[in-house]
């Protein structure tokens, strides 16, 4: 009797949605989909599965709700046959706070550990939360496990961690720099390994997408990276700020006469390009009205790529030896050329050049070299694939 190959199920569930892949155990990836607008008036339930998308409409009052009908989406398409197929439910955890720093199985305790760090991923967390109880529920024979945007930054040095705030404060609330987007940026040093043929590398990696962060690598591991204790700080970004003056915040409140939360919602949803433009967060529409001209659209699109500029060369003087490579990913650093030539123009204490006919040309979802032969340092796109790392993370535990 032919044996039924088992599937690796990747959970990456928000406030109100749950983005899912189902990998077969060669890593490939069988089919996705998304439950969206869970717990609003109307969700959305959809499915894409041998090159065909379905799309169901209906009220999804909770997760387990939106959970049992993904499921029996799945079994009217004949995405699986039974449950016994998924082995593996591994979930995309953006912070585990102090005491998860590295990929652990769901237990008692580690949801514990994980319920007491809502605070500090107060949009994600709850919901990674419900999801966890749902597929649980339906999958009780599966392996389930966490994966930490953070864990690749447990390396960082305490130089790099640590806020020049009052150290009692610090050690009492857990005040210190976590960092996000470590499964990209581990994904991303594993690929430039294999690519270069060697066991460690040294690395600056540019992770621009809507959220967006660089990160400082040597020896494969992390020693710095720009966001901090929360995703708000570092470069500007799609609608969030980056670094600005904190005592701006009381400022505003006061003569604005607006409440904490507004002004947080501000700065987190209504700054960055969304916010100096006047116009969006969204590169494709912003790049129209910079061919039309538009003075807010060429300006936000010079000052977004002068904070990039600006980490990326403080980065580079903070690895010892020679680098290995720069490598842009995620959404925009894959996809904006101009965007790509822009950063690198801003560097001028060191020669990096890229090769405009590579760089205009390269294809969709390639890894590509991009750099010229007389730039100091190979520049290189890598697509993000976090999935990829945490099916094969997942299947390590049996």
């Amino acid at each position: 009797m032919h044996k039924e190959s088992k599937k690796i199920l990747i959970i990456n569930a928000g406030s109100s949605s749950i983005k899912w892949s189902l990998f077969d155990d060669k890593f490939s990836v069988e089919a996705n989909g998304i439950c969206e607008k869970i717990k609003l008036p109307e969700g959305i339930v959809t499915l894409k599965f041998n090159g065909k998308v379905y799309e169901d409409k209906l009220k999804l009052s909770d997760f387990f709700a939106a959970t049992k009908k993904m499921v029996e989406q799945w079994k009217e398409h004949n995405v699986i046959k039974n449950f016994d197929e998924i082995s593996h439910v591994a979930y995309r955890i953006v912070n585990g706070g102090p005491k998860l720093r590295e990929t652990v199985e769901v237990t008692d305790k580690t949801i514990k550990y994980l319920q007491e760090a809502i605070d500090l991923a107060p949009v994600h967390n709850p919901g990674a939360l419900e999801a966890i109880e749902a597929f649980e529920s339906l999958f009780s024979k599966a392996k389930h496990t966490l994966h930490f945007d953070t864990s690749f930054h447990a390396t960082l040095p305490k130089l790099a961690y640590t806020y020049p705030l009052n150290a009692k404060l610090c050690e009492e609330l857990n005040l210190r720099k976590y960092g996000f987007h470590g499964l990209n940026y581990q994904y991303v040093t594993q690929r430039m390994q294999e690519i270069l043929g060697k066991k460690s590398v040294n690395l600056v990696i540019l992770h621009i997408g809507n959220g967006a962060s660089l990160c400082a690598v040597q020896n494969s591991k992390s020693i710095e990276t720009s966001m901090g204790f929360t995703p708000l700080t570092g470069i500007m970004m799609g609608t969030r700020t980056g670094d600005f003056d904190p005592s701006l915040i009381p400022y505003i409140m006061k003569h604005k006469n607006l409440t904490i939360d507004e002004v947080m919602d501000i700065v987190n949803k209504k700054s960055g390009l969304y916010g100096v433009s006047k116009l969006t967060s969204d590169f494709r529409e912003l790049n129209i009205k910079i061919s039309e001209d538009n003075e807010d659209a060429k300006f936000a699109f010079e000052l977004y790529c002068t904070k990039i500029s600006e980490y990326l060369i403080n980065y580079l003087n903070k690895i010892e030896g020679k680098i290995d490579a720069l490598v842009f990913t995620a959404g925009v650093g894959e996809n904006q050329e101009n965007l790509r030539t822009k950063v690198i123009e801003k560097i001028k204490l060191i020669n990096l050049k890229i090769d405009e006919e590579k760089n205009q040309n390269a294809p969709r979802g390639k890894e590509t070299l991009i750099s010229s032969k007389d730039s100091l340092i190979p520049i290189y796109i890598i697509p993000a694939n976090e999935e990829l790392l945490i099916a094969k993370e997942a299947n390590k535990f049996k």
